[in-house]
Formats: structure tokens, sequence, C-alpha cells
């Protein structure tokens, strides 16, 4: 990937990585900090990345596993969400980051509209009036759409646990 095509891809992600960021450290320094360490982190891999068929999701991804280390480093918890903590069995981990890519291999599957909701309520943090609007949808239909997708979603992940 050239530097003119990596400026042009990732460029247009650096607002909902912040947002991201922002969210989980709670701190607009630090938030700003994990974000810039991403793009470096992007940056000296940007051979590899024509090969990632979703850069967002996988982007978004990052951002939020670096923000979730960056707090079990100071030992904090994230808004409801409880980091595994450093002496945790190493398998725990393992199977957390299997369950999130699983996730987002199926997520792949559900309806263009369902997937671009649910994509935007969950990597980039919108209100469901936000994403009503760039949907072209009623806030009702936006919710309504995003509800089918988190159940369409729970059941493809429960098929596939069984298998």
């Amino acid at each position: 990937m050239t530097s003119e095509v990596f400026k042009e891809r990732i460029s247009s992600l650096g607002s909902g990585l912040y947002r991201i960021a922002y969210r989980f450290l709670e701190d607009d320094a630090e938030a700003k900090d994990a974000v810039q360490d991403l793009l470096i982190k992007l940056w000296n891999q940007r051979e590899h990345l024509d090969g990632i068929s979703n850069l967002q999701a996988y982007s978004f991804t990052l951002i939020k596993n670096l923000c979730i280390d960056r707090l079990r480093k100071r030992g904090k918890q994230v808004n409801g969400y409880i980091p595994e903590r450093i002496d945790e069995p190493p398998e725990n981990s393992i199977y957390s980051r299997e369950t999130l890519r699983r996730t987002l291999m199926l997520m792949e599957q559900l309806p263009p509209k369902q997937k671009e909701i649910l994509r935007l309520r969950v990597f980039e943090n919108l209100e469901y009036e936000e994403i009503a609007k760039r949907m072209g949808l009623s806030q009702i239909n936006t919710r309504v759409q995003l509800s089918i997708a988190r159940k369409s979603l729970k059941q493809k992940l429960q098929e596939y646990e069984r298998v």
C-alpha cells in the first residue's frame, strides 16, 4: 500500500478511532496518544493492509484492544467492561480474541443495512438519530434493524459454537 493510498484510506477513520479511544480512556490526551500509536502500528503494517477486507472494522477493533490494554496496565475498569486480570490464564484471553474474530466474521454475513447500522452503533458509537439520518431511515426503523441484527448475530454465534 502506497503512502497516498494509506493516507486516503486511514485518514477517514481518524474521528471514529478517536471517539472509540475517548469512550474507553475518558481522557483527550490519552485518546489522541492511543490513536497516534495505532496509526504508527498500521503504517508499519501497510504492506499487509491490502489483504484486510474491512479495514475500518479491523482498525476499530485494534483501537479498542489498544485502549483496553492501556486500561489493564492501570488496573482500571471500562464502562461496565471488566478487563481481564493480568494474572488470568492466557487461554481466557485467547478465547476472547477468538470470539471477537468470529463475531466480526459472522457480522459480515448480515444483510448490508443491518451490518452498517450495527457498525455505526458499535464501532462509531453513534446515536440512533445520527444513524437514522445517515441511513435515511426513521429512528424506530433504525432501532428495529439494530435489534434484528443483534439477535441474528447472537443466533449465528450460538450456532457456530454448537458446531
